[in-house]
């Protein structure tokens, strides 16, 4: 599963069944400085590094997905499991994600 980031600054979620990897994929001017995404911006804060603390809710809400109870677990699942090495925050609702 990935956070897509269009030239235009359109927000996508894409390969939503794919709950083994999560990243974002932008240009780097797509997620920072002047040129950044206004969408981006309000959905993510910068953790240095190239890396990004993401609402978690916004993230499943793009999935088109959030009706679904099994695809709500698998997300949510993939979060806890993630947890330990610092890639979420599931009492924050935040996923920790890294430019590709």
């Amino acid at each position: 599963m990935y956070l897509n980031v269009s030239e235009t600054g359109n927000l996508s979620l894409e390969e939503v069944d794919d709950f083994k990897r999560f990243h974002i994929a932008a240009a780097p001017a797509q997620v920072s400085g002047t040129g950044a995404s206004d969408a981006f911006l309000e959905l993510s804060e910068d953790a240095g590094e190239g890396h990004y603390w993401l609402d978690a809710d916004g993230i499943a809400a793009l999935s088109g997905r959030v009706d679904d109870p099994d695809w709500m677990q698998s997300f949510w699942t993939m979060l806890e499991k993630s947890e330990p090495y610092g890639f979420a925050d599931v009492a924050g609702r935040r996923i920790k994600a890294h430019l590709a």
